[in-house]
Formats: structure tokens, sequence, C-alpha cells
């Protein structure tokens, strides 16, 4: 029997080489997986370790989009915001380097699967990187970088739009009142009052999407810069409205804004399916991406400072966004996924009516590299909060609460010591991901 198998014709042996390219270039295990160190690490609220950890993995050249993504966001948690920035600017590189796909790189993946692209993140990732890279800025009181920064957002969400005019994210609310932030602290106030309008209508689309409601601050902001501006129409408008009252800051008083980021994004797992294909007969096997939410006990957090105890309020649906957003995408994944696996089907029957063992061997490479692209930026978070409190000049001691769901103190973080002069907003960020049991894959 070995005599005759070593005696095979030479496509055999090409048959066998392909499959074991097949299974090289597929990877035996999933981008996730090979992140879950750092992201335990994270659980432990050892940011400098999992730095450390991220550096001394490999990083293929097709993953070096996720590197610089996943170090920004690690150096931001270590306030070294200039560093983090470096990292966002190297990912801007490799997004318009790679944004074209090659040719090589397309039959590759349809060839073998998904993940053999140079990833180039994800449209929510893409905006993401430009929003963190602003609130960078606006923690180094870099206001003018804050506001480029702004600009290149405004060019994402008007490339989105065009794109998919249908996508819940080319309105994305908080994006929009970020910028509304930064015109504010550049004292421009017309343009932050349009910043504010678009964001106000936006959160409206997203609460029937995701059930987030319109910011209280937010509706401050309407009030406040509609009376400033003397849009006495519109201002009664938003008083009708809204149940609040326009917040006062005179040119004597100070702010503190303070960002929480609760949770991590949902995670992506590979799940297998197996479906006879419509059009041949075939039963093939096949992948997909499926996200994993990574809930959490805790619901918001309160900002201490100066006697005052001011809540956070949800701003950004990260979670949900990136759910719906590959739910959207799912057709085509799953169209592209199953039009491969009958390929590698039809290419396995096709070797086989020549060599039993060669088309056994090809079946088993084309199933076993079948695997769905579960790539994507893991210490992104799960849900963006925001507090701002008004506060005369002077040096604070600023602390926050981080309140469980059934509305207990659950921990207490020092922010540290601020001074704010007359006149001045100062930001604040703090990052919180909790334990998260490893999970199968």
């Amino acid at each position: 029997m070995l005599t005759r198998v070593l005696q095979r014709p030479f496509h055999y042996a090409g048959c066998l080489l392909a499959g074991v390219m097949l299974l090289l270039q597929a990877g035996c295990a999933s981008y996730s997986r090979n992140f879950e160190q750092e992201i335990q690490t994270l659980a432990s609220e050892d940011p400098a370790a999992a730095l450390t950890a991220l550096d001394k993995q490999h990083h293929p050249e097709r993953n070096r989009l996720l590197y610089h993504l996943n170090r920004a966001m690690l150096l931001h948690m270590l306030g070294d915001y200039a560093a983090s920035n470096d990292e966002f600017e190297k990912a801007k590189q490799v997004i318009e380097q790679y944004q074209a796909t090659s040719i090589s790189e397309e039959s590759a993946a349809f060839f073998i699967n998904d993940g053999t692209r140079t990833y180039t993140g994800s449209s929510l990732e893409q905006l993401m990187l430009h929003v963190y890279a602003a609130i960078n800025y606006l923690l180094q009181n870099r206001t003018d970088a804050a506001r480029v920064e702004a600009l290149q957002i405004d060019v994402r969400l008007r490339q989105l739009q065009e794109s998919d005019p249908d996508s819940i994210l080319s309105i994305d609310p908080f994006v929009r009142y970020l910028t509304g932030l930064i015109y504010e602290q550049q004292g421009e106030i017309d343009n932050a009052l349009i910043a504010y309008r678009k964001a106000y209508h936006a959160y409206l689309e997203h609460q029937k999407a995701y059930g987030i409601n319109v910011p209280r601050i937010l509706k401050q902001d309407l009030l406040r810069f509609s009376r400033q501006l003397g849009l006495n129409e519109e201002y009664e408008r938003y008083r009708e409205r809204f149940e609040v009252k326009a917040r006062t800051l005179d040119r004597e008083q100070s702010e503190l804004i303070v960002l929480f980021h609760k949770d991590l994004a949902p995670i992506k797992r590979s799940q297998r399916i197996a479906q006879v294909h419509p059009g041949t007969g075939y039963l093939v096997h096949f992948a997909l991406p499926v996200y994993e939410p990574r809930n959490s006990h805790l619901s918001h957090a309160r900002v201490v400072v100066a006697g005052q105890r001011v809540r956070t309020e949800p701003m950004e649906d990260i979670s949900g966004i990136a759910l719906r957003t590959l739910q959207e995408n799912m057709p085509a994944i799953t169209a592209r996924a199953l039009a491969r696996a009958v390929v590698k089907y039809k290419m396995s029957r096709q070797a086989g009516e020549n060599d039993g063992l060669a088309g056994l061997l090809m079946n088993i490479a084309g199933v076993v590299s079948e695997q769905a692209d579960t790539r994507s930026w893991l210490t992104l978070p799960g849900e963006i909060q925001m507090a701002r409190v008004t506060l005369p000049p002077g040096d604070y001691n600023v602390n926050l609460e981080l309140i469980g769901v059934s509305g207990q103190v659950t921990q207490s973080r020092q922010l540290g010591q601020v001074n704010l002069t007359r006149g001045s907003k100062r930001y604040l960020s703090y990052l919180w991901f909790p334990a998260y049991p490893t999970t199968r894959h």
C-alpha cells in the first residue's frame, strides 16, 4: 500500500502541498484567542503589563492596524496621551496604505478565508480611532489639534453617508456632540450649536435603534446656546420639549468634563455552519463571525468633587453599534463564505476523481482553513459616558465612584488633582474593564 502511495502521480504531491499551504496560511487560532491574555491582564488593572505582553506577541503584517490600535488604547490608559496619538497616526497610515485591497489578497481571501486580508478596521473602528485621537488632544489641552481631528471626523461621516446612507453609524450622535464640545472650547458658538443640533437628531434615531436616551447635558447645551445666540423661537421649542433647565456658565466659571469608558466592546468568535448549497445541492461547511457581548455589573459612575456628586450619562453605545453593523454586513459575509466553501468542495471532488486520497486531503484542508475573521479592536470600550461639572477656579481633588446596577458603590477611584482657571475646560478620562472569564472559542 505504501509503495502504491509513493508511486502516485505528481498531482498528488501538488494537492498535498496545496493543502498544507492552506493550513499554514489559515492559522490554527483565532485572533480573539491570541489576544485573550492581554484582556485578562487588563482585567487586573495593569495596563503596563498588558502593553509589555502585547509588544512581545508576534503581529503579522495583516494585523498591524490592530497592534497600533490596541497599543494606543493601553497608552491612553497609562496617561501617555501623546504616545497614544502617535500610535493612532500609525494606524491611520495603515488604513490609507491598505484601504484599496490588492488583487492577490482578494484571491487569497476567496480561496482560503477572510482573515488572510490585511485588516483595515470596521467603519465603527475607523470612526472611533478619530474619536479617541480627539479625546487625547483634549486631555493634553491641545484644542487646535482636536479641531483638526474633528474636521477629519466630519469627512469620515460624509464618506459613510455616501457609501451607506441607511447606516446608523453615519449619524453617530456622540461624534457630533464631541465636535460640538471642541467648537465650544474654541469659542465657535455657531458651529457648536450646529453640531449639538445634529447630535440631538442623531440621538433620536439611535434611541429607536438602541434605546439610548438624549443626554440631559445635550438638552442643557441646546437651551444655553439657542438663548445665548438670541434664537428665541428655537429656545422656546426646546424649553417646552425638555424637562431640564439651561445650565449657566459665565466667564468667571470653569468646567470639568469627565469621560467614563465602561466595559469592552463585544468580542468576535467563529461559528461553524453546515448548509446545503441551493445551487448545487452540496452539503458544505463554512464559518461566520458572531459577537459575544461582554456585559458587566456596572451601571454608571459618579464624579465626586468639591461637595458635588454628578452622575455620568451614557453618550455612546459602542457595543450596540458593533452588533448592529455586523448584522447589517452578515448577508454579504455569508454569501462570500458559502461561495468559497462550494469552490473548495468542488476542487476536492475533482481531485478525488483522479486520486481518492488527494481529494480527501483537499477536503480536509478546505474545511480546516475555513475560519471566520474574528479580528477586532479588543481594547475598544463598550460604552462612553460623560459628566460635566461647573466649578469656580481653583485646585480640586477628583474622585470617581463606580455604581453597580443595583445602585450601590462598588469601587472608588482617585482621578487626581486638577487646576481650573477662569473660563477654562479641563478633561479627565477613566477606562474601566471588568474581569471577564476566559470563554471557549
